[in-house]
């Protein structure tokens, strides 16, 4: 099923339309393994599947990685509890800003931008979806010797989807490589903002095999 097709259908179940955001089903927040069992499981892979991630499982790969845990509180910690971070799903049909606090999809951009978050590494473009994850550094706290604190940040977010990936049957990797510039024009992004990370994220595509650990 086409990735059109999917987000169709999500529309749907959730009654929900516009022509620009798309409400995606609540995340199942009791899926997958224990803790310890993900992080036994947790390791980087470089092969996907073309099997694609239906929504829900899409849902819940979001809220891992910057969704809301309790009123005003994210999943991720971030320094001082500034909340800088902001996550894109990189989608075959366009690029989407993750609303957490709607847990919807705001389309930003109608191009395929997987191949600029793969940038000199094509295997990465072959994923059905990468998780791009930027930081608002515009508070004058990141400044100076503050200046590192949103990198440090946008690791918790990438320790996330490592755990939530390996505790439901995902491959993913952690990538600093890809045409941030490309990519910044696209998402019509300010200056203040820093992509520091992106997460491409599949079936793995042997599934008896989940690929190259590192």
């Amino acid at each position: 099923m086409k990735w059109s097709l999917v987000l169709s259908a999500a529309i749907l179940a959730t009654g929900f339309c516009s022509a620009e955001t798309i409400a995606l089903p609540p995340p199942n927040r009791d899926s997958g393994v224990t803790v310890t069992q993900a992080l036994k499981a947790r390791h980087s892979t470089r092969a996907f599947s073309d099997k694609e991630i239906p929504p829900e499982l899409l849902s819940g790969i979001l809220w891992a990685a910057n969704g809301f845990n309790r009123p005003n509180k994210r999943t991720n910690a971030t320094g001082l509890n500034k909340q800088e971070i902001s996550v894109y799903a990189i989608l075959p049909n366009g690029a989407y800003r993750y609303d957490a606090q709607a847990n919807a999809l705001v389309k930003v951009c109608d191009q395929d931008l997987r191949p600029a978050v793969a940038g000199r590494q094509a295997f990465a473009a072959t994923a059905p979806v990468s998780i791009l994850i930027a930081a608002d550094v515009s508070d004058p706290v990141y400044a100076g010797e503050g200046r590192a604190l949103s990198s440090y940040d946008a690791g918790i977010v990438s320790g996330n989807l490592y755990l939530y990936c390996a505790a439901n049957g995902l491959a993913t990797v952690c990538r600093r490589t890809m045409d941030g510039d490309a990519l910044k024009k696209a998402l019509r992004l300010p200056d203040t903002v820093v992509l520091h990370l992106n997460h491409p994220i599949g079936y793995p595509a042997n599934e008896s095999h989940l690929g190259e650990r590192k």
